[in-house]
């Protein structure tokens, strides 16, 4: 089969593998299937020597008179579509069109009693006939803290618990319902059920190739996914608008257009693979294709890249059909290590709004730009001059080359005049790495009156000029030195925001900046409190320069230290003394001429999106055997062959508008859509392979409650909330999580509710609420380091951990690194569609709760509040309702003074200890 080649029927051995044609009938000489059992070519022995060797001569001989015969073959192939005979494809359960779940009119009587109402008549048909009964309803407290986790991911209040205990006794059903629209009311309902979706398209905030860059703006896809939870947007519009939003929504009102190009994140967040990212763009191509097939149609087509599906009725031409859907289509780029910066990046207002925008802007600052080009030409020439009043009296004192990290002292004695300079000049070399250098220079009078100078002396008030006027008649330059002397006159009072971090350059880059705050600023590197750098451009070295006001004797002192390791080559530095006092006067009053000029004002932001567009439609070759460099015959954009195989319409551009509505219309969508929600809900669907529906996939449970299910689902608008309402109403959603029968372990028959522990994000969110600290207003963007001073390579790359008290649901999610709480916790994988999150117990989890910050963190500020307490029997009712929603018994209250009774500590430290343990126990961690 490696050789793609079939010998179980006449029309395997007809049609013959990558060898061409393996027997010839009448001509045994020329049949290579003979050749291969002689052993006539090594290559091509068959059965291989590992397999058992050469076959007996008498074999042999049979099958060379077969040969001479002719090769009669009376075995002839069933009608095949891929991996799966066509009356048995046509026939798949998974294929076959919803009927109608409620009773017409026209139904009579007797119809109307015999037919299935609810969940429960599907659950409880199934119990009977298998002699099981099902467990008892659970209690208030029990279901109101299974249902808040369940829509919104966090715990319920006290309070709530209590008001829903009372409701419960007055009319349980009421409060049933009246809590499920409470919840699906939530904000917070979006972000739950949204996360679910985003496990299913493995979202992730970075692109996933070898330098996993930052997606700046994949943020909006997020946000968008829990907002269309929020607003319950029917889920054959959240489906077509992830796959064509661009298109659907191309003349309609700004709001609308943006939210359509947006909603395309789905398709553009696709992994990137390799170094240049766009000579493998065929592998995200498949991403695509393979993650498609799963989330919205339960198939594994991704298989059917190299060769038709081995089981399932997709061909190699349904999924080459597809290929030139999305090769029809242009995919935001976030950038790579040989093709520099993201770029492609869909404006999400219109080319007129783009210009409105603009052109404001480009009017007041285009006088600014003209004086500054002005004085740049003269300055040119200025400097030229200058620079040959230095001739050959310049003399390098100091030079070195600075490797990533490192740090190079300097020390020098020497005599200098009035007017002379002394320079010291950083350069990039040969990578043009993230080149903030630090600069640590002083300056010392050896007699006289004993005077000193310091770079650092320039970090409170470094926008006080340049020349920069120091004591004593010093004055310090901040220039470019590529080929003469020039002054850096660009001026930024504030850099990222942040009014510690001043800069002098001449556009971005060279610049000579400081912090001086009293603290670490984190900005595209972390930089040094009170400290003074500089910044070389590509090919730019930057100077400082200081002209002496003295005679006599000095000594310089120093380091020159890389203060932004990328993995890249570092920088070098230069020490020198220009000896000709007419050069620094010259210099001082250049500089005095020229008139500082402010950073224009910033130019307008133009909202983006990290989306898709169409590019110019076109049908694509099948890859032989999946290799882009071997192609075979074009393979015209349709549908797949067994839901119909419908083309792509000539004026359909790429075929996204239509592939939606293919979707939509096939009977798997709305099946696999609403067993997606029952697992969500119990913990595994009715087909436990949500992610195939196809011949190696597990068959339905309930199959007559699934299809039931997905026609109400289509019957409701395609409304998620209104399955929560259905489903959450059932007797099967309300029933203890105590088995109540040996004899169906896997619970598959639902005798009761399966209990589970707490998802990553719902854990942290819940030690974050228990201390009080969760931050419930969405985020945004992350903190990504500017796209400009991006260097990431192969061997360095990005990597990161924000902080945030948002909600678990907003962390940034890393594909090549993953989140270590996430991933700790059986966070979703970001690099492949995610079903089913597992559970896995390791002792690192253990650890977690004895060992980190975070979590200890939680618990001391939780212990503080609890200490302000008058007295333990009050922290231990406190402690418990925040924690449990509930009351302490007589035994928890007793073990807990006696555990607190032994603590050697203050009370705060004692509640700290004791909140650890609380919130490490089973009772926290677990919904049942």
């Amino acid at each position: 089969t490696k050789g793609g080649l079939a010998l179980d029927t006449k029309q395997g051995w007809e049609k013959g593998g990558d060898s061409g044609p393996v027997i010839v009938p009448g001509k045994p000489e020329e049949s290579l299937l003979i050749k291969a059992v002689r052993y006539h070519d090594e290559d091509l022995a068959m059965p291989p020597k590992k397999k058992g060797g050469k076959l007996p001569a008498a074999v042999i001989a049979d099958l060379v008179e077969w040969v001479k015969m002719g090769a009669p073959d009376p075995r002839v192939a069933a009608a095949k579509i891929a991996g799966m005979k066509a009356d048995e494809a046509k026939a798949w359960w998974a294929f076959q069109p919803l009927k109608v779940a409620s009773a017409s009119a026209e139904e009579s009587s007797l119809e109307l009693k015999l037919k299935p109402l609810s969940i429960d008549d599907f659950i409880n048909t199934k119990l009977a006939k298998a002699k099981l009964n099902p467990a008892a309803p659970a209690d208030p407290r029990t279901l109101i803290r299974r249902m808040s986790y369940d829509l919104t991911g966090l715990p319920p209040s006290a309070d709530e618990v209590e008001s829903f205990v009372a409701d419960s006794i007055r009319n349980p059903k009421s409060a049933i319902q009246n809590l499920t629209e409470r919840l699906l009311a939530s904000p917070q309902y979006g972000v739950q059920w949204g996360r679910h979706w985003l496990d299913v398209v493995r979202y992730a905030d970075t692109a996933g190739e070898n330098t996993d860059r930052p997606l700046m703006h994949a943020w909006r896809y997020r946000n968008w996914v829990f907002d269309a939870f929020n607003r319950d947007l029917r889920y054959a519009d959240f489906v077509r608008q992830q796959l064509a939003g661009d298109i659907l929504f191309d003349k309609a009102d700004a709001k609308q257009r943006a939210e359509g190009i947006v909603a395309t994140g789905y398709l553009a967040i696709a992994r990137r693979f390799g170094h240049d990212i766009e000579k493998d763009m065929h592998l995200t191509h498949e991403d695509v294709i393979d993650t498609l097939g799963k989330n919205f149609l339960g198939l594994t087509t991704g298989c059917a890249r190299c060769h038709d599906h081995k089981y399932d009725p997709i061909t190699a031409t349904d999924y080459y059909a597809l290929y030139g859907v999305f090769s029809s289509t242009r995919f935001a780029f976030p950038g790579c290590e040989p093709k520099g910066q993201p770029r492609d990046m869909v404006p999400l207002i219109t080319p007129t709004e783009v210009d409105a925008l603009m052109k404001p802007w480009q009017e007041k600052n285009a006088p600014l730009e003209a004086a500054k080009k002005k004085q740049l030409t003269a300055a040119k020439s200025a400097g030229e001059a200058i620079a040959k009043l230095g001739g050959t009296s310049s003399k390098v004192l100091a030079e070195s080359k600075i490797t990533e990290g490192a740090s190079v002292p300097f020390e020098h004695r020497l005599r200098v005049r009035n007017g002379e300079v002394v320079q010291l000049a950083v350069s990039p070399n040969t990578s043009h790495g993230a080149d903030t250098t630090l600069i640590e220079w002083r300056i010392a009078e050896t007699g006289g009156a004993m005077r000193s100078w310091s770079v650092a002396e320039l970090v409170p008030d470094l926008m006080k000029g340049n020349p920069h006027p120091a004591r004593d008649g010093a004055a310090w330059c901040f220039l470019e030195t590529t080929s003469a002397p020039a002054f850096l006159t660009d001026m930024a009072d504030s850099l990222n925001g942040n009014s510690a971090l001043q800069k002098w350059s001449i556009g971005d880059l060279p610049s000579v900046l400081v912090n001086s705050a009293d603290q670490q600023v984190m900005a595209w590197t972390t930089l040094a409190a009170e400290s003074f750098f500089v910044h070389p451009g590509p090919k730019r070295p930057v100077a400082v320069a200081w002209i002496s006001p003295l005679d006599g004797e000095i000594t310089l002192s120093g380091r020159v230290a890389d203060a932004h390791p990328t993995g890249g080559d570092g920088v070098a530095f230069e020490l020198k003394h220009i000896a000709a006092p007419e050069y620094g006067t010259a210099l001082a009053q250049l500089g005095a001429s020229l008139k500082p000029t402010a950073e224009p004002e910033p130019m307008p932001v133009i909202p983006v999106a990290y989306a898709v567009v169409d590019a110019k439609p076109k049908n694509d070759r099948l890859h032989l055997r999946g290799d882009p460099e071997k192609l075979g015959d074009e393979v015209p954009r349709r549908w797949l062959s067994i839901l119909g195989g419908e083309p792509v319409h000539a004026e359909a551009g790429s075929g996204r508008n239509q592939l939606g509505d293919w979707i939509v219309k096939s009977p798997l969508a709305a099946r696999v859509m609403v067993n997606r929600i029952w697992e969500w809900h119990f913990g595994q669907g009715l087909v436990r392979s949500s992610n195939d529906f196809g011949a190696r996939g597990e068959k339905p449970t309930h199959p007559e409650l699934l299809d039931w299910l997905a026609a109400k689902f289509v019957e409701s608008g395609f409304s998620v909330k209104a399955m929560h309402r259905l489903i959450l109403s059932s007797a099967a959603y309300q029933r203890i999580s105590a088995a109540s029968a040996a004899t169906d372990p896997d619970n598959r028959l639902l005798t009761h509710f399966p209990r589970r522990r707490l998802t990553a994000e719902e854990m942290r969110d819940s030690l974050l609420t228990a201390s009080g600290q969760l931050d419930l207003t969405p985020a945004e963007a992350h903190p990504f380091p500017a796209e400009a001073t991006w260097k990431f390579s192969q061997h360095n790359p990005f990597n990161a951990v924000y902080e945030t008290n948002k909600r678990s649901a907003y962390l940034m999610v890393q594909r090549q690194r993953r989140h270590p709480f996430l991933s700790l916790f059986d966070g979703a994988d970001p690099n492949a569609t995610t079903a089913a999150r597992q559970t896995t117990t390791v002792p690192t989890q253990a650890l977690y709760f004895i060992n980190d910050p975070f979590f200890h963190a939680q618990a001391d500020t939780l212990a503080k509040k609890l200490a302000s307490l008058p007295d333990d029997d009050t922290r231990i009712t406190a402690s418990w309702r925040i924690l449990f929603q509930r009351q302490p018994t007589a035994a928890e209250t007793q073990r807990t003074k006696a555990f607190l009774a032994t603590y050697p500590a203050d009370i705060a430290n004692q509640w700290a200890a004791q909140v650890r343990v609380l919130v490490a126990s089973n009772e926290f961690l677990h919904i049942d």
